[in-house]
C-alpha cells in the first residue's frame, strides 16, 4: 500500500438526474441506497471547483465499495454522446455478477443500455461472460460473470492481477 493512503474511499460520478441514476444503480444493479444530501456555497465552490449553487448527492454501497452520485445545479452538457471510452478519464466501472441474464435484464429495466457482450474461456474450460452497458447518463459499466473459481483465477492471471487478489471480495 502506498505511504499515507489508508484505504480506498469512494468513486464519484456526475449525473444529470440524481433520482433516475440512483434508481438505476440501486434497483438495476443492486447497490444499497444512502441518504440524499446537498452542498452549496463558497466553501463547496472552492474545494470542488464548481459554482456556488453546488449540488445534491447520495452515496450508494455495493460490498465495501461506495459510489457517490452528484447532480450539479449548474451541470455542463455532455461533450459527446456516447462518450468514447478512449477519452482520457475514467473508462468504466466493473462489477462481478452472480447471474448475467438477471443483472442485464434488471439494468435494462431501470434505464441502462446494452453495448456489447463477450464470452471467452480464459482458462480453456467454461466461458466467462463480459457485458458492457451504459447507465442513463452514458457512463460505461462492465459486468463480469465467472462460471467457477478456476475461471476466476484464469481471468485474474490474464489481467496480471493474480498476485494481488481479484476480485477483492473473494480474496
Amino acid at each position: 500500500m502506498a505511504r499515507g493512503v489508508a484505504a480506498f474511499s469512494h468513486i464519484a460520478v456526475s449525473v444529470s438526474n440524481l433520482d433516475l441514476a440512483a434508481d438505476f444503480y440501486c434497483s438495476g444493479l443492486g447497490f444499497g441506497p444512502g441518504d440524499e444530501y446537498s452542498a452549496a456555497g463558497c466553501e463547496v465552490a472552492a474545494i470542488m471547483g464548481v459554482p456556488r449553487t453546488g449540488f445534491r448527492g447520495t452515496f450508494l454501497r455495493l460490498g465495501v465499495t461506495l459510489l457517490e452520485l452528484l447532480e450539479y445545479r449548474e451541470a455542463l452538457p455532455k461533450s459527446a454522446w456516447p462518450r468514447d471510452p478512449r477519452e482520457v478519464g475514467y473508462a468504466h466501472i466493473s462489477l462481478i455478477v452472480p447471474d448475467m441474464h438477471e443483472a442485464v435484464d434488471n439494468a435494462l429495466r431501470h434505464g441502462g443500455a446494452f453495448c456489447a457482450q463477450l464470452d471467452h474461456a480464459f482458462g480453456g474450460g467454461q466461458e466467462t461472460t463480459i457485458t458492457f452497458l451504459r447507465d442513463p447518463d452514458g457512463n460505461r459499466i462492465e459486468l463480469i460473470f465467472h462460471p467457477n473459481s478456476e475461471e476466476t483465477r484464469a481471468h485474474s492471471n490474464f489481467l496480471g492481477i493474480g498476485a494481488i487478489g481479484w476480485p477483492a471480495d473473494v480474496v
